[in-house]
């Protein structure tokens, strides 16, 4: 393996060196969504809850059509439909793991779509059968109420993911450079994600003082569900980036990225 120079120790590997940069990672003109709209929406929640608190729990927090639920749906829906896409390009069927894994990165994200909004009973009001009402603990058409094998613990998987792929890689990489394992460098995150995922991980903190007692103030009302929030923003921004990675390697003709 070629070891990266000090000038090209940022420049993707061959052949994702093809790839414009700014569709290797979002810069300026993309501020809006991967900067400002994480940190001015933590911000928002905090003032509302702080100020607001009965407008909080009516509006933000309601299941079904609340603020904040009905993001919980919209958002991995998004990345579920851009997943697809994406596996109808050439350079990413000529790769068996890498059609495997973005299909299921979509299956996951529209898992957590169904789930958040029960498989339609939010939109459509459908009765739950006394059978599912007895072991599901909130009387929902969903599986993450029965176990937490089927919410929390996933859930922590995706928090350690962020934390290590969304911050610390990323980090890490902006210090010494992409990695030069093409199929490696594709995959990770550019540094730019790291402010969601922070933006999560602030909240993961207030949510931890809260149930421990540390604070006096409940700074967020079920702070649970706004950082389930920056959790699935981070899931759509990772396929908005990636998808415009494989679609620049597609239009320069790159048939296949090595693993």
């Amino acid at each position: 393996m070629a070891v990266a120079s000090p000038t090209n120790r940022h420049v993707p590997p061959p052949p994702l060196d093809v790839i414009p940069a700014p569709l290797w990672a979002p810069g300026r003109a993309d501020a809006w969504w991967w900067l400002y709209l994480p940190i001015v929406l933590l911000a928002g929640l905090l003032t509302i809850s702080l100020a607001w608190p009965d407008f909080y729990r009516a509006y933000i927090l309601p299941e079904g059509y609340g603020f904040l639920e009905l993001g919980h749906f919209l958002i991995p829906f998004a990345a579920f439909l851009l997943s697809l896409r994406l596996l109808r390009l050439g350079v990413v069927k000529a790769s068996a793991l890498l059609w495997s894994l973005i299909l299921v990165y979509g299956l996951g994200n529209f898992y957590i779509a169904g789930e958040e909004h029960s498989w339609g009973q939010h939109f459509f009001n459908w009765n739950t059968p006394a059978y599912w009402s007895d072991i599901n603990r909130q009387a929902e058409t969903n599986l993450h109420n029965v176990s937490h094998w089927f919410n929390h613990r996933p859930r922590l998987v995706l928090e350690i993911g962020i934390a290590i792929g969304g911050i610390l890689i990323p980090l890490a990489q902006s210090k010494a450079g992409l990695f030069r394992h093409p199929m490696l460098a594709l995959l990770t995150p550019p540094v730019q994600l790291s402010v969601v995922a922070l933006v999560a991980l602030v909240v993961k903190v207030i949510n931890r003082l809260w149930k421990g007692d540390v604070v006096g103030t409940e700074l967020l009302i079920r702070p649970s569900e706004a950082l389930e929030t920056f959790i699935y923003l981070f899931l759509l921004y990772y396929v908005i980036v990636l998808g415009r990675r494989l679609g620049a390697l597609e239009a320069a003709g790159v048939r296949k990225v090595p693993f």
